[in-house]
């Protein structure tokens, strides 16, 4: 197990933050991970106090360290603090070859401090010792792979798909070669890259922005699709709801947030998906003339996959996402997945750098530098991840680069 940490912090008016807690770390280091986490969360914020939002969570780096940290602070009622209200903090912390590990394990981390908080809110004493109790649901934060999310795990997209095929002996594409119910489980970048031959790359962008995309075609086909297109979110932990929602024959690839659930996307048999639009399903161009005559369809989506005629409709070309997809063309699939991997934990890292650059006073010639470094439309990809995991961060980075007059486009 690389090295991992924890750590309770409570923010005292007087002394400053201190340690209340930890396990995994020595006691200058926690230390050290109370005062960054506490000033740190003050400085990503754009106001001079802690905001009232009930919880306060970001990504913390401590590079010289070698951890990235989630930092979750909140607040307890305790009549000898100021305002009545007491600030505890509480910092998950893993070695930093693990952050995509930590960014894929913020909804259980989010819902397990919540539930901490919770008991804290309960019975806090403000002179008293953390209780065993506490303390063991603390050190549960060490064993991120134990942590678990109010989720229905049976809508796990490999049992279901397994199940589906069992019982009703789904009939594979006859673009995979030598079909096996594991091409369905895992998916192929053969049969996408076959079936899909131009566009990739948007919905590569599109599911990278957190943007929904509509795909119909044969049922085997979508749930192949599916299957394939969620190793583009290596960074979260994506589920299926096959056939359910939000329609008949239709199947959702989704993931969780800290505070709620994405749509990635929305897979409609076509049959039903033609039905919906009142058009021919023989005529495959019916669609393409529909949609260039209406704006508005009755499922929200900035982008379509229409895996019948083989065509992406809609969407933006993104040259980081352009490149990512011609580095797996032609590669085995084990290699397609380190690739991905390795261009994703980049993005996370870039992440990590500007969090760096807007801890302290932010330095506009650094600032530039970062965007001078950076693959054009990377930045709008690392703005969905904070936005994601720092929100209370967006509205820093946009004031700083007006004060600073640096381009606003890039963000989006």
């Amino acid at each position: 197990m690389q090295k991992r940490g924890v750590c309770l912090v409570r923010f005292d008016d007087k002394l400053g933050p201190g340690c209340l807690y930890h396990q995994g770390l020595d006691n200058n280091f926690a230390q050290k991970v109370c005062v960054k986490s506490h000033l740190s969360t003050m400085s990503l914020t754009s106001s001079q106090t802690f905001p009232e939002e009930e919880f306060i969570e970001s990504v913390i780096p401590f590079l010289d360290e070698g951890y990235i940290a989630y930092s979750t602070f909140f607040f307890v009622e305790d009549a000898t603090a100021r305002g009545g209200k007491r600030t505890l903090g509480i910092v998950t912390l893993v070695d930093r070859s693990e952050q995509m590990f930590l960014f894929k394990s913020i909804p259980e981390i989010s819902a397990t401090v919540k539930e901490i908080a919770s008991e804290f809110s309960l019975n806090f004493d403000p002179n008293g010792e953390i209780t065993s109790q506490i303390k063991d649901r603390l050190n549960q934060l060490m064993s991120l792979e134990d942590l678990k999310v109010d989720f229905d795990g049976s809508i796990d997209s490999v049992e279901l798909i397994k199940k589906r095929i069992v019982e009703e002996k789904i009939t594979v594409p006859q673009e995979i070669n030598n079909p096996s119910m594991s091409s369905i489980l895992e998916g192929s970048f053969e049969f996408i890259f076959t079936r899909i031959p131009t566009g990739l790359d948007r919905v590569i962008h599109a599911l990278l922005k957190n943007e929904r995309v509509l795909i119909f075609g044969q049922e085997a086909e979508i749930a192949l699709t599916l299957a394939t297109l969620r190793w583009f979110l290596p960074h979260k932990k994506t589920y299926n709801d096959l056939w359910t929602v939000p329609l008949l024959d239709a199947e959702a690839l989704f993931s969780r947030s800290s505070d709620g659930t994405t749509l990635h996307a929305l897979g409609i048999q076509s049959d039903s998906f033609y039905e919906i639009l009142q058009l021919d399903n023989a005529d495959n161009d019916a669609f393409d003339t529909y949609n260039s005559q209406n704006n508005n369809l009755p499922i929200d989506s900035k982008i379509m996959i229409n895996l019948d005629g083989g065509k992406v409709i809609g969407g933006i070309t993104n040259r980081f996402c352009l490149k990512l997809l011609e580095a797996i063309k032609n590669q085995s699939f084990d290699q397609a997945l380190k690739i991905i991997k390795e261009h994703i934990d980049y993005l996370l890292g870039r992440v990590n750098d500007i969090i760096v650059l807007l801890l302290t006073e932010p330095d506009k010639n650094k600032l530039e530098q970062f965007i001078s470094d950076s693959i054009e439309g990377e930045i709008s990809l690392i703005m969905t991840i904070i936005n994601e995991t720092n929100s209370s961060l967006m509205d820093k980075i946009m004031k700083t680069f007006s004060a600073y007059q640096l381009p606003i486009d890039v963000l989006f």
